[in-house]
């Protein structure tokens, strides 16, 4: 019987298997594998959550004044005060409140950036809850009866007067001659109340 060689004496691994080494780099593979895993799904979540984010959402948690360039090429610089669904309502300098239609909204500058709307929930209170009042139309338009209010409508006519009859998608305008006019919500662009002078042009 051939005598043990020397050189495997008091080896663990004797006969060439490495069960700790093999294990290592199992397990090194397998960590791989989980955090490749993890990283894909956070991708998917923040591509979902980035689908999910509004401009709404981003308004609503803007801290500083923000400027908005509408589709008559009108810019409103202006402080977030409420917003809603389809409406912003920003203060200016002067203190008139700007009712803005966001569907005639074409860029706004001064946004924070936003990540997700994870994100934006978090820095506007958690759940997605806004950081200002909400607002649509009927409320700005109700919120003070007898005062006046200049419409500018998305063709470009200007309503002045003040809110008679504030219905579901309609408004009635009561001119200074005592006129009436109505019109749709949908097709008001802005309207402006307090701190503005009227300009007929």
């Amino acid at each position: 019987m051939p005598a043990p060689d020397e050189n495997l004496l008091g080896r663990p691994d004797a006969g060439g298997s490495e069960p700790d080494h093999l294990l290592a780099e199992a397990a090194a593979s397998l960590q791989s594998d989980i955090d490749a895993d993890v990283l894909a799904e956070a991708a998917h979540i923040l591509t979902a959550e980035r689908v999910a984010l509004r401009l709404a959402d981003r308004l609503g948690a803007a801290p500083n004044p923000v400027t908005m360039t509408l589709r008559s090429g009108c810019r409103i610089e202006g402080t977030v005060d409420r917003r809603g669904d389809d409406v912003v309502v920003l203060v200016d300098r002067y203190g008139a409140e700007h009712c803005i239609a966001l569907a005639s909204a074409v860029t706004v500058r001064g946004l924070r950036p936003a990540l997700s709307a994870s994100e934006q929930g978090a820095r506007t209170g958690g759940d997605h809850r806004p950081r200002v009042a909400s607002v649509s139309w009927g409320m700005f338009l109700r919120a003070e009866s007898g005062i006046d209010v200049r419409l500018v409508l998305v063709d470009g006519t200007q309503l002045f007067g003040s809110p008679a009859l504030v219905g579901a998608d309609h408004v009635d305008i009561l001119g200074a001659d005592g006129d009436v006019t109505t019109c749709a919500l949908v097709s008001i662009s802005r309207a402006v109340r307090r701190g503005w002078v009227p300009d007929r042009r």
